[in-house]
């Protein structure tokens, strides 16, 4: 038996042969239908066919349809959306909600805050190791913070700084007494937390002067370089006395564990000799303004992110609170890195990790905590310059670990380029030669890609509330993000 194939047009011919058939039943079959036997028969005429296909499909209005076009778009918006926050490599990754799925919404309440921002002064601290010290992407975090929601001021310094600055030159006239909770041991405080928001301290006993003078071309100012508003935080049983632009003011304990004094300054100042006398703790210099975006850059040298514990906790919640500290930045995670060679030392140290996240939770009720992993780490295996084989594993479970206990994750590894990427961050000038720390240009880049994740999930808050004019992503002040800082006097450097 043979098998034919029918041609389209002999299907086509064959169609509208019955399509004809039945107009010319509709056109000649009486309206008031047959009787056959006891049966009833009706059938519809063209006109009623015509009319329901119309009723079916009704035509739109112009406003119908661009409302219809505007609904699509919003679809499509917001899909775009969703597809940076699930898939980007640099995507900030979201607490998990009840159901399994990403809360997008998690940092809607540090968005409103920096909504709020030009009435009210809002916080971010950002503690890490060494990858941030001399103010490494924390400064293009506060630049382009404080350049789209206002602010002025470095935010928190120590009253000695052991490794200066790339935003501000400070010198004090003399070393004093230190204690850390983080690096060496000998730096310990002997039977106390008392360390302060920066998990540092420095003892006065006798008078000590710090200067402090922005660190860039005379061309490239930034809003940091500017304070109308100088705070010093203290402890102490006696009284102390600060002598500031010709003013000197006595600092009578309050008996608190953070006491927070301002000293009045003129506005827009951009340098400052302080001098420190009588006796007492000092944990920092704030220089501020009254209202928009601070902040603060907090490094901690050989730091793995373990010792947030053994920081007093009332200080730390009395200065987040008093600060309006919305956003907590913790990076850490490189330090312990080599260590890391089996299952259980992992699991230990994620154990620790979740410790420390969940202590600052507590202490920062009305902050987010977003953590930021380490960044690809090579070492020499089989004479190659290879990514520690462990890293990969650590990064995606510590995302999962702390996204599981309702914090944000920021993969740096990932962002860069996961495994291998450093080496190509090497070649192009963006990483220095131990293959582990980033150059200052290395620095900017990945602060750019930090607040180009915020920002992103800035313009989805703003978006999601009727917000039609999204912002624009800035660039850094080449200028003044990446210029060589004026030379600053010599000074003792402390090893931690």
């Amino acid at each position: 038996m043979r098998n034919y194939k029918m041609k389209p047009y002999y299907i086509s011919l064959f169609m509208f042969s019955v399509i004809g058939v039945l107009a010319a039943v509709a056109a000649v079959f009486p309206q008031e239908g047959i009787e056959i036997g006891d049966t009833h028969i009706n059938f519809p005429t063209l006109t009623e066919v015509l009319a329901e296909e119309e009723a079916d499909e009704p035509a739109l209005s112009p406003e119908q349809l661009l409302a219809l076009r505007a609904q699509e778009m919003r679809m499509q918006e917001e899909k775009e959306y969703l597809d940076f926050f699930d898939h980007n490599p640099a995507r900030i990754r979201y607490p998990q909600t009840t159901d399994g799925k990403s809360d997008y919404f998690y940092l809607d309440d540090f968005y409103a805050a920096l909504d709020g921002a030009d009435t009210t002064s809002m916080r971010i601290v950002h503690y890490g190791d060494s990858q941030i010290e001399e103010d490494r992407i924390s400064r293009v975090l506060r630049n382009r913070m404080q350049q789209q929601f206002g602010g002025i001021g470095v935010g928190l310094i120590p009253l000695y700084q052991s490794v200066q600055s790339l935003t501000i030159g400070q010198y004090t006239s003399r070393e004093p007494e230190r204690h850390m909770v983080f690096g060496l041991k000998q730096y310990r405080r002997s039977g106390s937390r008392m360390y302060g928001p920066m998990g540092q301290m420095s003892v006065v006993d006798s008078a000590v002067t710090v200067n402090v003078n922005p660190r860039s071309k005379q061309t490239g100012m930034l809003p940091a370089h500017y304070f109308s508003r100088v705070k010093l935080l203290t402890q102490s049983g006696n009284n102390m006395y600060a002598s500031l632009k010709g003013r000197r003011e006595t600092i009578t304990p309050d008996n608190s564990r953070l006491q927070m004094t301002e000293l009045a300054v003129p506005d827009s100042s951009t340098t400052f000799s302080l001098t420190l006398s009588g006796r007492g703790d000092v944990y920092g210099i704030m220089l501020d303004g009254l209202t928009g975006v601070q902040v603060d850059n907090i490094p901690m040298r050989g730091c793995s992110g373990t010792i947030f514990g053994g920081i007093d906790a009332a200080q730390l919640s009395t200065y987040f609170r008093e600060t309006n500290t919305r956003l907590i930045i913790m990076q850490f995670g490189g330090n312990n890195m080599p260590y890391l060679k089996t299952e259980n030392a992992i699991a230990s140290y994620l154990t620790t990790l979740l410790g420390q996240v969940q202590y600052m939770q507590r202490q920062a009720p009305d902050a987010k905590i977003l953590f930021i992993g380490p960044s690809d780490m090579t070492t020499r295996l089989q004479g190659k310059m290879q990514t520690y084989p462990w890293l990969a594993e650590f990064d995606e479970r510590l995302a999962e670990m702390i996204t599981s206990m309702g914090a944000a994750y920021w993969s740096m590894f990932q962002a860069m380029g996961g495994t291998g990427a450093m080496a190509q961050w090497v070649r192009s000038g963006l990483a220095g030669s131990d293959y582990i720390h980033f150059t200052r240009k290395g620095s900017d880049e990945v602060g750019d890609m930090l607040v180009n994740a915020l920002l992103t999930g800035y313009r989805y808050y703003a978006w999601r509330n009727g917000q039609h004019a999204p912002i624009e992503k800035l660039q850094p002040d080449d200028s003044a993000l990446k210029t060589d800082p004026a030379p600053m006097p010599a000074i003792a450097t402390i090893q931690n």
